[in-house]
């Protein structure tokens, strides 16, 4: 506090009134209290580096997490790339079945309907058959003559 000491002695030896120098020293005193000293300013230097010093462990301990969580997603994603590449497999492999489901669907129906157009032909030649006997009894009925 050797300032105001000082201030007070300058305006007395230029001769000012002591009120007023006593306004001026009190003044300064109580704008020189709003001012850090150099021991406030230091611990909030040590205080503020603390600060700072946890401030970068924890920022620290979320990237370490966060490089956890980077480490489990790319093992999830290994994990959801091996269930895509079976069930690829597991498609090719539906896809295959229903290809040869298909053909032999297909070889069966094609059978089937040789069968059924087969079997049209033999009655229909049967029944072609029997209409001729029938009409050509029927024209010798109608003549008149001899039944064979």
């Amino acid at each position: 506090m050797e300032t105001p000491f000082a201030v007070y002695d300058a305006l007395s030896a230029i001769n000012v009134a002591p009120e007023k120098v006593r306004v001026v020293v009190q003044s300064m005193e109580r704008d020189m209290a709003l001012f850090a000293t150099r021991s406030q300013v230091g611990a909030l230097d040590q205080h503020s580096a603390g600060r700072f010093d946890l401030l970068r462990a924890e920022m620290d301990t979320f990237r370490e997490r966060f490089e956890q969580i980077d480490r489990r997603f790319a093992q999830i994603e290994k994990r959801f790339d091996t269930v895509d590449q079976r069930l690829a497999a597991v498609a090719q492999h539906l896809e295959q079945l229903l290809g040869e489901y298909r053909q032999h669907f297909d070889q069966r129906l094609s059978e089937t309907a040789q069968q059924i157009e087969q079997r049209l032909t033999v009655r229909l030649g049967s029944f072609l058959a029997v209409a001729t006997a029938v009409t050509a009894t029927l024209l010798v009925l109608l003549r008149g003559g001899p039944v064979g």
